[in-house]
């Protein structure tokens, strides 16, 4: 079972604000924990979901929901690119589950990029049902390890270690168990969820 972590480019504070925002009912409260000790507080997944966990990561903020299947890298982070004018960077790695699924993307986003999303670079190895796939579209960042792209087997051109290499070169030391004290925002809201414990999502994924 794989997760989305999105990092936005901005202090914590003003993410949080911008996020409340649109999330009136919301209730924040600190979890007094590291950000990866404090993704429990997420459970149990939903769709749609209503729990969001963010962090201070240096200059950056990290993110990330409930959403079922490891989290929705879609939201918020396309629309604080556009309101706070920053840059957005959501990482995703599923190691292999069920029959044959795996991933590793890493996705770029800011001011300037295509629309909708706001698109700057995107690169992802993926496998469904065993068949792998390679995707790389935008400019290459000068940090890029860019021989690798051209590796026989697409699982090789992109891989977890790389992803946090990549991921180290813009600044954000995503495998630092030390980093930020998460703060969970729950949303109130009217409607009904559909709700997946996590091990119900285990047993999804193992099939």
């Amino acid at each position: 079972m794989g997760l989305s972590i999105q990092f936005v480019e901005a202090p914590e504070p003003d993410v949080i604000a911008a996020l409340l925002t649109r999330d009136t009912e919301t209730v924040s409260t600190p979890t007094g924990l590291p950000f990866p000790m404090s993704l429990e507080a997420l459970l149990p997944f939903q769709a749609p979901w209503t729990r969001t966990l963010t962090a201070t990561v240096g200059q950056w903020t990290a993110l990330a929901n409930n959403f079922v299947n490891g989290g929705d890298g879609t939201a918020p982070g396309p629309r604080l690119v556009r309101e706070l004018a920053v840059r957005c960077v959501v990482a995703t790695h599923a190691p292999r589950y069920g029959p044959g699924h795996a991933q590793t993307q890493l996705e770029i986003m800011g001011p300037g990029g295509e629309p909708p999303l706001m698109y700057i670079r995107s690169l992802s190895a993926t496998a469904t049902d065993g068949r792998w796939e390679w995707h790389e579209s935008g400019a290459r960042l000068p940090f890029e390890d860019t021989a690798r792209y051209g590796e026989r087997l697409k699982r090789d051109r992109f891989d977890r270690p790389m992803l946090l290499r990549y991921l180290g070169a813009l600044g954000i030391q995503a495998d630092d168990d030390a980093f930020g004290n998460a703060t969970l925002h729950q949303q109130q809201v009217a409607w009904s969820s559909r709700e997946v414990t996590l091990e119900e999502a285990r047993i999804d994924f193992n099939r």
